[in-house]
């Protein structure tokens, strides 16, 4: 006997196929039939496109590269006759190659000299060494910050950053700013997948380099430093477009003499060295309205958790946004970075990644050398920006240094001259203002920390507030406020 579970429908539900009519069976019968048709002719038409569709890729590939190495070959004719016109240099010279339209493309060539010199250490100050395993690195980083201005774009390698396949220069195009940046993304994306194309060419030769042509002759002597033997299928697929940044340095140039005496100052109280400091060009260059997407603010570009944990952060009051003041919290954090990772080079990069990152990375390698975290450790997060970033300080220290021979074009500016006084009751800018006989524009560009509108609101100031007044603002004997240390 069946189960209940099992019982057969009433037959009301399920018609048997002896009651049907003749012509409703045969109606039933061509459908099925017409039915399995269209759908075996659907698939044997989408079978015969793709195969099609892959012959013609098959056929087209070889075409599209000749094409690609035909190109490379013609730039490099040029760039090998440029090189003999060019006069004997020991640094690398940037040799312009091809004019397309409003872009002009150009090769940096290193002689056996220049080149030998890029991957060698270097001593920037008593605190700062670079590495002979970092130098190519840092190279890459200091002419960024110190040739390369915001109309030139680099392609490079993210995986190995020095190494360099062209740079763009935008500077002849002239449109707006959201049509220019259109077409430069179009037409560094042809360049791209067609150095694309030569890598992965040159990764499927590698083991016959002899097959090479004479452009990606070029490229692997720009490697040959490198001993990974997938080193030209990572870079086929780590290609990365790096824009200029010396006008960006150049513009903190013109700003930073007024607040560094006073940050450094605040540097050497919290134990860390001074040159640390110049860590604001890398951040913001010194850019006082500088915000980033996640938050940030100011030259240090503080994050809110580390800002209320060492500054004011009220309603109309931000300390983040006053440079001498955040110098405070960010040599705090930089100093408690050190003290958990023991080196500074990790502090630094601590700033970026977290130093609770960076501990995690020092324990998968088993090393608190910068450079094994750069090599060896993969961490999901640990990405382009974490593992260059002590790096592009290194450049930017470097190329402060020689900053009157670099920037000659950029003004010198003075240190800012003030009187720091600490309210003693709560009162409003334009109180303070009246008091001392100064002006709320000179208050509210001392102080960068206070916003517009909590100047023009009256809104007061609270208790221990220190405010920046012009030098020589007497306060003896006034009921507002205290001298203050800076």
């Amino acid at each position: 006997m069946q189960s209940p579970n099992h019982r057969r429908p009433p037959n009301h539900s399920y018609p048997s196929a002896s009651l049907l009519s003749p012509i409703t069976k045969l109606f039933l019968v061509c459908s099925l039939g017409f039915l399995l048709g269209a759908v075996t002719a659907k698939a044997t038409l989408k079978t015969k496109r793709t195969h099609s569709h892959l012959l013609a890729k098959r056929k087209s590939a070889p075409k599209a590269t000749a094409e690609v190495s035909a190109q490379a070959d013609r730039d490099h004719t040029v760039f090998s006759s440029k090189l003999t016109e060019a006069p004997e240099s020991t640094n690398c010279l940037n040799v312009p190659i091809r004019e397309q339209g409003p872009f002009t493309v150009s090769y940096m060539h290193c002689n056996a000299q220049a080149y030998e010199r890029d991957g060698e250490a270097v001593e920037i100050t008593s605190n700062f060494k670079v590495p002979s395993e970092m130098a190519r690195r840092f190279n890459f980083w200091r002419r960024i910050y110190s040739v390369w201005s915001k109309e030139h774009y680099v392609l490079h390698i993210a995986e190995y950053p020095e190494v360099i396949l062209s740079v763009y220069d935008t500077s002849r195009l002239s449109a707006p700013p959201i049509a220019k940046d259109r077409q430069i993304k179009k037409f560094v994306k042809s360049e791209r997948d067609s150095f694309k194309k030569l890598l992965l060419v040159m990764h499927q030769n590698r083991d016959h380099e002899e097959r090479f042509t004479a452009a990606m002759q070029r490229i692997a002597s720009t490697m040959r430093h490198i001993t990974d033997s997938n080193k030209y299928l990572v870079a086929a697929t780590n290609l990365r477009l790096q824009r200029g940044q010396r006008d960006f340095i150049a513009t903190g140039l013109a700003v930073a003499p007024k607040y560094l005496p006073s940050i450094e100052a605040e540097f050497e109280r919290q134990g860390v060295p001074v040159e640390i400091t110049r860590l604001a060009f890398v951040e913001s260059s010194f850019n006082l309205k500088a915000q980033s997407k996640v938050g940030a603010s100011g030259v240090y570009q503080i994050m809110p958790a580390t800002g209320h944990q060492y500054l004011r952060m009220i309603d109309g009051v931000d300390e983040r946004n006053d440079p001498i003041k955040a110098s405070r919290a960010a040599a705090k954090l930089l100093r408690l970075n050190y003290d958990l990772t023991g080196a500074w080079p990790l502090a630094i990069t601590a700033y970026n990644h977290g130093v609770g990152g960076i501990r995690r990375a020092t324990q998968a390698v088993n090393s608190r050398d910068i450079v094994d975290l750069i090599n060896k450790y993969d961490g999901n997060q640990f990405g382009f920006a974490s593992k260059n970033f002590y790096a592009s300080f290194l450049g930017v220290l470097a190329t402060l240094q020689q900053a009157d021979r670099i920037f000659p074009e950029v003004p010198r500016v003075a240190a800012l001259d003030f009187t720091p006084v600490r309210l003693s009751k709560p009162a409003s800018v334009k109180e303070i203002c009246r008091k001392y006989s100064t002006s709320v524009a000179d208050v509210a560009q001392l102080n960068p920390d206070i916003t517009h509108r909590m100047i023009r609101s009256g809104n007061k100031l609270p208790t221990g507030y220190v405010i920046k007044l012009p030098a020589g603002a007497s306060i003896s004997g006034r009921a507002l406020a205290s001298n203050a240390s800076r």
